[in-house]
């Protein structure tokens, strides 16, 4: 798939545009594509335009290697509005509160004004529709000038203009995604700008080529009554491939049917009538069609087998198309991206200190199966840290998939102080808005786990490493640490972090609670260069006596058997209980499982045993989620 993707970005150049008296002074021979421009052409007014503002901004000068980014971001979508860009994907990874959004801004104001460019349209790709109003706004556009598409018509109706004949298009990412699904960017009229393909195209924020596809057995089986008597033919295949599922023991691969060729049905067909829930359970069904596809346990604790797979997200001939994405430097899809597929090129960036950050983290499980358990004893510790400061605004990202998103009303439940000055952003909605950027204090409440069965396929697609061969452990444990870099700096760069001025960052105090395995402390240095890292004590008083014993012993065997089980009969017997006594006084104990979530252990089972019967360290220390359904990007 990840090839096939490469290999429909060609490298011919369009010259549908051209500004006059253009003066061809080349920049680097790396972007011989991009000019620089005269004295009132459009790269020259855009940019002076924009460092005199970033000047004012930050009372001084702009930084030279600033500079020097941002001018070559600005070349870049000049030449696609000249029509001169080579078929690239490129990468501006600077740094939020740098000025990448407001390059943006100042180049879109100039395009609109310049005689030179009239028919020249742009498609901009945001994550939100909060930043749709705000970038309309802020670009100062007429209502003739834009329009909007996405799946809410409320937003929509920010414009009357139609999306065909607006110089400006706004949608999001997920319409993209959506509406090129199996066909060229090209082909997608309702992208167009009167009839033709919008020469500048921008995605803020992350963009992936490839997505992974997955569907559990439980999942597979939920589909059996809806479809029965509609369907009978449908649910004999369902029933089968839930028979081999079942054999795989989750290792290995299968080869998946083309379900619209075995039963003669589509999928058009058969969707109708399906609720949100099992429609999204249909299209991962059909959508491994023919497929090699991986057999998994998404982790140690988990029996439910899953199948999954990648495919291409987005079409090849989306390129040329700038992608303002911060993440760029830390994240592992990039890099791959880059190396494997071909099509990636990778803009100056400029280094940002991030000396006024002082991270404190705390050694402690903070993953969905860790707030199920011991959700109190978390909460607690993150209103009394809230309460150590009780005239100062904080935020508290936290994931919204527990307790039917209880967590935040838990938090404000144990606050001695006012709650309102607490701000509360789920992760899925910590990118791509700057409505926190004056909070100082911030709480990621547990890190943004996904199974580890997708950072395999993440690997696999960007490496081209095919299901039936193998994939090396240091491989996904690079991809994984890649997205919890991402994950971190999107989530920690919504607060005051982004503030600033030139290369240093805003003062903030954040704080983190993560197992001690998951080696959060070993990446902060990467994400955050220059940040001072500190230790957040928890409040509840040590483990002692057997209990002690016991976590003792649990470290010690996992640090010379990493990927090793550790048998409860074993640790019974080190400590010299029976079944009973050891249940009753260790193991049930709370300060016990809570060390344990602490180290990043988890209860699992082996051999032939229908229940729990030993212990392993989750996937890369990491706690990971119980929750393999989902169509996610890779």
């Amino acid at each position: 798939m990840a090839q096939a993707f490469a290999l429909t970005t060609g490298l011919a150049c369009a010259s549908q545009h051209g500004s006059s008296s253009v003066v061809q002074t080349p920049l680097r021979p790396f972007y011989r594509d991009c000019t620089s421009y005269g004295l009132g052409d459009l790269a020259e007014a855009t940019t002076t335009s924009l460092l005199k503002e970033l000047a004012q901004r930050a009372g001084g000068t702009t930084p030279q290697d600033v500079a020097i980014a941002l001018r070559e971001l600005v070349a870049t979508l000049v030449a696609m509005a000249d029509g001169t860009s080579r078929t690239y994907f490129f990468l501006s990874s600077l740094d939020p509160g740098v000025g990448k959004t407001t390059t943006l801004i100042h180049f879109v104001q100039h395009l609109l004004r310049s005689e030179h460019h009239d028919g020249v349209a742009v498609l901009l790709c945001v994550t939100r529709l909060e930043e749709i109003a705000r970038l309309a706004k802020e670009m100062n556009l007429d209502e003739a000038d834009f329009a909007v598409l996405t799946s809410d018509e409320e937003v929509n109706r920010m414009s009357s203009v139609p999306p065909s004949e607006a110089r400006i298009l706004f949608t999001t990412h997920a319409m993209v995604i959506s509406r090129c699904r199996g066909r060229c960017f090209g082909d997608v009229g309702v992208f167009q700008y009167r009839g033709k393909v919008r020469a500048v195209r921008v995605w803020d924020e992350a963009v992936l080529p490839g997505e992974v596809v997955s569907l559990n057995a439980d999942q597979l089986a939920s589909l059996r009554d809806p479809l029965r008597f509609s369907h009978p033919a449908l649910v004999e295949l369902i029933e089968k491939l839930e028979g081999e599922i079942e054999a795989s023991f989750g290792q290995g691969t299968c080869t998946w049917p083309d379900v619209e060729a075995t039963t003669g049905i589509s999928l058009l067909s058969v969707r109708r009538g399906l609720d949100q829930r099992h429609a999204s359970y249909l299209d991962a069904l059909y959508a491994l069609s023919g497929r090699c596809v991986l057999l998994r346990k998404p982790n140690n604790a988990s029996p439910v087998i899953t199948a999954l797979d990648s495919r291409d997200a987005i079409p090849g001939d989306l390129a040329p198309m700038v992608i303002l994405d911060a993440s760029g430097r830390v994240r592992a899809t990039y890099e791959l991206w880059e190396k494997h597929l071909g099509n990636l090129l990778r803009l100056p960036s400029a280094a940002k200190s991030y000396g006024s950050l002082t991270v404190n983290v705390m050694n402690k499980g903070s993953g969905k199966n860790a707030w199920l358990k011991n959700g109190e004893a978390l909460a607690q510790e993150i209103a009394q840290l809230i309460d150590s400061k009780p005239e100062e605004p904080w935020l508290v990202v936290y994931h919204k998939g527990v307790k039917n998103g209880a967590i935040p009303d838990q938090i404000r439940g144990l606050l001695s102080s006012n709650p309102d000055r607490v701000s509360f952003l789920n992760w899925g909605k910590h990118q791509g808005t700057n409505e926190y950027r004056h909070v100082q204090n911030v709480i990621l409440a547990g890190l943004n786990n996904h199974p580890e069965t997708d950072y395999e396929v993440k690997a696999r697609y960007y490496c081209g490493i095919s299901n039936d061969q193998e994939v090396s452990k240091t491989l996904v444990e690079e991809m994984a640490a890649g997205e919890h870099m991402h994950h971190i700096l999107q989530a920690l760069c919504r607060s005051s972090v982004r503030q600033g001025t030139g290369s240093e960052c805003g003062p903030c105090n954040a704080y983190i609670i993560a197992p001690k395995r998951s080696g959060i402390r070993t990446l902060l240095p990467k994400v955050f260069p220059g940040c001072a890292i500190r230790s957040w004590r928890p409040g509840k008083s040590k483990p002692k006596g057997k209990v002690q014993e016991a976590l003792t012993y649990i470290e010690r065997f996992f640090d010379g058997h990493p990927e090793g089980r550790l048998p409860f009969t074993e640790l019974r017997s080190a400590l010299g209980y029976d079944a009973s006594n050891f249940r009753r006084r260790i193991r049930n104990h709370e300060t016990f499982k809570l060390g344990l979530a602490d180290m990043g252990i988890e209860e699992v089972t082996t051999g032939n045993a229908g229940y729990r019967n030993a212990l392993a360290m989750t996937w890369g220390g990491i706690g990971l989620v119980q929750d393999p359904c989902f169509i996610a990007d890779v």
